[in-house]
């Protein structure tokens, strides 16, 4: 649909439109080490970081995630600071994990529900310390994590841009 009925598009200002909408925006800290790893250029878009779909050959990287490991430039996924008096306990009530199991120093994986029991996202709980937490995840949600947050003495802001991270994965990861 046309919202601008004065200016019919033509396909100069198509290809630019897609050229604008495809470029890739933010590089994150491990850009340069990757760049310089990577034999393809096969780059995709997530939440606006130039991310690769792969370095080498999906084929082995596929299988060395699989059976050994592999590391990952996961500073695109989206991640708030949670602290506070009541973080445990407002962490422990909208994630599904126990969170008083989750000792300092610690991190688990998690999911988070609405009020109906649908799950709006998954992804990691970082305990930084007894009452500061990191959680990780892949979509914004931090209208949701503010308003599940009445009551609770807690402040939440996001903090993806400031904080990178690597994950290392797979059956050998922890060896």
């Amino acid at each position: 649909m046309n919202h601008h009925p004065t200016t019919k598009p033509s396909a100069d200002t198509r290809t630019t439109a897609q050229s604008h909408f495809r470029t890739l925006r933010l590089g994150t800290p491990f850009q340069p080490r990757i760049d310089a790893l990577g034999l393809k250029e096969d780059w995709y878009n997530w939440a606006g970081y130039r991310a690769p779909h792969s370095l080498w050959d999906e084929e082995l990287e596929y299988f060395a995630i699989r059976s050994q490991a592999a590391l990952f430039d996961i500073s695109p996924m989206t991640k708030y600071r949670i602290e506070g008096p009541d973080a445990e306990a407002y962490l422990d009530r909208v994630t599904l994990r126990d969170v008083t199991k989750l000792k300092p120093g610690r991190v688990h994986y998690t999911a988070w529900c609405d009020d109906d029991g649908f799950v709006l996202d998954d992804g990691t709980l970082f305990r930084l310390s007894p009452t500061r937490f990191r959680l990780g995840s892949q979509e914004r949600h931090l209208p949701w994590l503010l308003d599940s947050a009445i009551g609770y003495e807690v402040s939440i802001e996001e903090e993806t841009e400031a904080v990178a991270g690597l994950a290392l994965q797979g059956p050998t990861s922890f060896a």
